[in-house]
Order: C-alpha cells, then sequence, then structure tokens
C-alpha cells in the first residue's frame, strides 16, 4: 500500500518543478497582417481610446494588460505604426523578448526611412543574442522516469549582464541662434563700410575746415562733415550690435541641446523614441500620443 503514495508523491514534486519551465516558455510571436485598409474616423478614436488605456496598465506594470490594449489599437489603425515600439517595450519587459523582434521588425518594414532605422537594428541584434544565449543555457527537459523520491535540485536562475546603453539618437540644434549670428554678420560689415565711408568724408572735411571751424562760404562743407559724424557714429554703434549678436548667437547655438526626432503617422498618432534603462531593462522608451 506503500507503492501508490511513494509513486503519487513524486508526481507532485515532477509536476511542481515542472511549472515554472512551462510559464516561462515563449509561445511563437505571429506575424502583423498586412495593413492594406485605411482606418475609419470611428477606428481611429477607438484606438486612441485603447491606446490611453495600455499606457495607464503599462505605467502600473501591467503588461499583459498594456499588450492587450495596444495590440486592439493597432488591430484597429494599422496606420500608426509607432504603436509597434510601444508594443516592442512591453514584450520585452514582460519576457516576450521573440515578439519584441517581430514587432521591432515589422516597424522597420512599414516605416523604412525612420530615423531611429540604427538604433532599432541595434537592439533587434541585442535582443536576438539574448534569445540565443538563453536558449544555450537552458536547462534541459526533466526526465520522464524515476526510481528514487528524492527532491529535484532548485531551478538555478541566471542573471542577465547590463548592456552598455546605446548611443544617443542624433537630434537638430535650433536654427534660431544661427539666424542671430548670420543676422549679426550682415549688420557688422554693412555697418563697417558706412563707417570707412563716414571716416573718410570727416577727413575731407577736416583738411577743408581745420579744427572743425568752417568760414561763411564753406557752409556746405560743414553740413557734409556734421552729416558724417552721425553716419560715422551710428554706424559704430551698430557694428557693435552686429557683433554682439554674433557672439550672442555663437554663445546660444552651443549651450543649445539637440532635440530628438519624433516618427509621426497619419490621423494623428505621435512617438518620440528615447533610451530608456531600468533594473533588468535596457532600451528605448516609446512617449505616443494620438
Amino acid at each position: 500500500m506503500r507503492s501508490p503514495v511513494r509513486l503519487s508523491s513524486w508526481a507532485i514534486v515532477m509536476g511542481l518543478s515542472l511549472a515554472p519551465a512551462l510559464a516561462s516558455a515563449e509561445d511563437a510571436p505571429r506575424q502583423y497582417p498586412a495593413c492594406d485598409r485605411t482606418p475609419t474616423q470611428g477606428d481611429v478614436s477607438a484606438a486612441k481610446g485603447a491606446f490611453d488605456a495600455g499606457n495607464g496598465s503599462f505605467n502600473e506594470a501591467d503588461y499583459d494588460r498594456a499588450i492587450t490594449y495596444w495590440e486592439d489599437a493597432y488591430r484597429r489603425d494599422c496606420t500608426a505604426h509607432p504603436l509597434l515600439l510601444n508594443l516592442a517595450r512591453a514584450y520585452e519587459l514582460n519576457g516576450l523578448k521573440q515578439h519584441a523582434v517581430v514587432a521591432l521588425q515589422t516597424f522597420l518594414a512599414r516605416v523604412p526611412n525612420s530615423s531611429e532605422e540604427s538604433q532599432i537594428k541595434r537592439r533587434i541584434e541585442k535582443l536576438q543574442e539574448q534569445i540565443q544565449s538563453e536558449a544555450q543555457t537552458a536547462p534541459p527537459p526533466a526526465a520522464t522516469t524515476a526510481t528514487t523520491t528524492t527532491e529535484p535540485p532548485p531551478v538555478s536562475t541566471t542573471t542577465a549582464a547590463a548592456e552598455q546603453p546605446p548611443p544617443p539618437s542624433s537630434g537638430h540644434r535650433p536654427i534660431t541662434p544661427l539666424i542671430v549670428g548670420g543676422a549679426g554678420v550682415v549688420l557688422t560689415v554693412v555697418s563697417g563700410i558706412i563707417w570707412i565711408g563716414a571716416n573718410s568724408d570727416i577727413k575731407d572735411f577736416e583738411v577743408k575746415c581745420p579744427g572743425r571751424q568752417c568760414s561763411a562760404e564753406n557752409d556746405s562743407a560743414r553740413a557734409s562733415g556734421n552729416a558724417a559724424i552721425t553716419r560715422r557714429d551710428v554706424s559704430g554703434a551698430l557694428a557693435l550690435v552686429g557683433i554682439a549678436a554674433i557672439l550672442g548667437g555663437g554663445i546660444w547655438y552651443g549651450v543649445s541641446k539637440p532635440t530628438q526626432s519624433a516618427s509621426t503617422t497619419p490621423h494623428g498618432f505621435t512617438a518620440t523614441v528615447t533610451p530608456a534603462f531600468a533594473p533588468g531593462y535596457g532600451g528605448m522608451a516609446v512617449a505616443g500620443a494620438f
């Protein structure tokens, strides 16, 4: 009567030891269907609602629910391709790295001129390396027969090596400082030309009227000399303004930070991709909105 009890106990222990492996197994990812239709306004509105709900779940670290909402949003509006980047991050945080690869590859196929193409390709390579490494280090399947009732050893865990942060995506500095500096250059050059001409006229005036004291018959020379003095003073002041604009524009341009590029799609959906790092995760952060 003791043998059935021993076998039952062994079966329970083996079932418990296999549960984590079964839970961590990733189903084969599905390919996204072709986007061959234009979403209606109702589709876009429904996609927006699902997207917002997914954002709430993602912020609560409920990645299963976030994936469900975002998959529904992309199904309704398949032209909102940046949603694939949201899905890729949620998949990865949820341990579904093969799904993340498919989402990123689909995004590159549907947005071939994306400014984040090189960064996304590096992310795909990292994920594929991790998938291959995990497949090589996975423990062998548990034996189906046993002759003893000893408990199986605890399942070992491995800590993934911290990834190096990807290089920041390229951006563009604002053009306004360059416009200010260019205007300063033009103002300085024009003012310098006027100043040189006015200074030459003043020298002629001083030759005709020594000590700038003109006789009655040289009233025209006095008027011309006074006008030249005014031009010289005004052009000199404008040249100083131009030099200040050149220096200010250069400093402004030097301290300004490049702005990140934003991916946009029809129907008003936008997403900005930036590097993001958290314990156990290194990848891209996607901030999107309809």
